[in-house]
């Protein structure tokens, strides 16, 4: 299944990301070129409210157990949100070889060893995703605006310390996710040794929808690309992470509760930035992400008016 938050009205989908809090998302499945509006039984009090609060309802019955609607909206007449507006957690992580070994080379560092025996995560910011089509501001001050071409999984379960055999079950879906990046703002905070965030705080973008793992073949051999203004910049594929999903939520639970509709980046695929290029963005210019499977997520940066 693929399932999309949405909003009728792009004066509704505003209103919401302008409060940073889910009032008026409807949640839905999409078949082909339409969405079918899906609900919780009538009288549930989460009805109308962000995916977290669905899969919490739900628990192992699974998005089947949803009401669909009678009626069909055209999927081009509809407004999409992120598949989660306001996950509790956002662990984003570093498991591409090859975007480590350039940026760090960048920098005139090599890869630590320790790099290789644990999946290395941050904590994004939760409260700041835009979904497909939505325009994703850049703090003024910055003068390298770049993207970054990540696949991420959504949880689906109340989980902690769950082992690498047992780390699939807990994942609701599978989405595009790009962790756009402030470079100047980021390498000023990493000198201290506390990146990368504020370089990160401003915006992520996931979408265009969620699609369950029963419709992915094998999500370790799914193509990878970015486009900027119709122009390939990034290719690559997914199964050249050093670490999976199942190895990034057993290292994360650890001692560490993960609950429906948390994030899980898997980090920029090789090539996967401008960083990477020596080239950045500009203020108006379009980023279209693809990945086999998940669709298409594409945004418009511009520079935020203080």
């Amino acid at each position: 299944m693929k399932i999309c938050q949405f909003y009728e009205s792009d004066a509704q989908r505003e209103a919401d990301l302008a409060r940073r809090r889910p009032r008026r998302p409807r949640l839905g499945m999409v078949e082909g070129q339409q969405v079918v509006p899906l609900t919780l039984p009538a009288g549930d009090p989460v009805a109308d409210s962000d995916l977290p609060a669905y899969l919490e309802s739900i628990g192992d019955a699974g998005f089947e157990s949803l009401q669909a609607a009678d009626r069909r909206l055209p999927l081009d007449a509809v407004f999409l949100a992120p598949p989660v507006i306001r996950p509790r957690a956002f662990l984003d992580f570093y498991t591409f070889e090859q975007h480590v070994s350039t940026c760090r080379a960048k920098r005139g560092l090599e890869v630590v060893p320790q790099w290789y025996e644990v999946p290395a995560y941050y904590n994004s910011n939760p409260s700041a995703l835009y979904g497909h089509g939505q325009r994703v501001p850049f703090p003024l001050e910055e003068d390298r605006l770049d993207y970054e071409l990540e696949l991420a999984c959504i949880i689906g379960r109340t989980c902690r310390n769950v082992g690498e055999a047992d780390a699939e079950a807990v994942i609701a879906g599978y989405t595009i996710l790009n962790d756009w990046s402030a470079r100047t703002l980021q390498a000023q905070v990493m000198q201290i040794g506390l990146g990368p965030c504020r370089g990160k705080d401003h915006a992520s973008s996931l979408g265009p929808y969620l699609v369950t793992p029963d419709e992915l073949p094998d999500v370790r051999n799914l193509r990878m690309r970015a486009f900027v203004n119709g122009e390939l910049w990034s290719e690559g594929n997914s199964g050249s992470s050093h670490y999976t999903f199942a190895q990034m939520i057993s290292y994360a639970s650890r001692v560490r509760t993960l609950f429906p509709g948390d994030i899980l980046g898997s980090g920029t695929v090789g090539s996967g930035c401008g960083l990477e290029q020596d080239r950045f963005l500009r203020p108006g210019d379009v980023v279209r992400l693809e990945i086999d499977g998940l669709g298409t997520l594409e945004n418009e940066v511009y520079y935020e008016q203080p």
